[in-house]
């Protein structure tokens, strides 16, 4: 298995830093209004935009170690421009970890829909029970209320963090931007 390059490399921090930015203003504003109008229960639907470190860079490089490294520098930049939840890289250095468990069940070979979908529900498995575990945020819900609210962290990350980003990138990788990449060799091939 090939490993990363400097560039490849290089490149994962910098769209990490973006991403980090974008999970900041998803944590301090988008997270505290949608929870206004969306309320607790159905909250988690937009948690999958948090899987995104993990998923994008990988998506676009697709060799070992990627996700894990983009999502914890996205975490890390997050924390850095100012977030107020110190658990941030703990929270992607393992929600990164499980969505590099799925590609590297694939060998980094496969890279369709359901690969990407699956890719992006994977780190709902620790946010879940992080959440749950260290914050409480559970305890006003019913258990019914609970499995739904649980559920939702997977069909967002699944469609946020797979299907959307697979569908972005695929698109950017069209215009040739992304040539110097796995992902523009592959749209090249198809």
């Amino acid at each position: 298995m090939e490993r990363p390059n400097t560039i490849e490399l290089v490149f994962t921090a910098a769209i990490s830093a973006i991403i980090g930015a974008i999970f900041l203003i998803w944590s301090n504003i988008v997270w505290d209004y949608l929870h206004l109008i969306l309320g607790l229960l159905y909250i988690p639907i937009i948690y999958g935009v948090w899987y995104i470190g993990a998923t994008v860079p990988a998506y676009i490089i697709r060799k070992p170690g990627i996700a894990v490294l983009g999502e914890f520098l996205a975490a890390v930049a997050e924390l850095a421009y100012g977030s107020q939840y110190l658990t941030a890289p703990l929270y992607g250095l393992m929600q990164g970890l499980m969505a590099e468990i799925v590609f590297a069940t694939t060998r980094y070979k496969k890279w369709d829909w359901a690969t990407m979908a699956l890719a992006g529900a994977a780190p709902s498995v620790w946010a879940a029970a992080a959440d749950t575990i260290l914050y409480g945020i559970v305890e006003p819900l019913t258990p019914d209320q609970r499995i739904v609210f649980w559920s939702l962290y997977f069909v967002s990350g699944a469609i946020i963090a797979g299907v959307l980003v697979k569908a972005v990138i695929d698109a950017i990788a069209k215009t040739g931007v992304l040539d110097a990449f796995a992902v523009g060799k592959a749209v090249e091939n198809v």
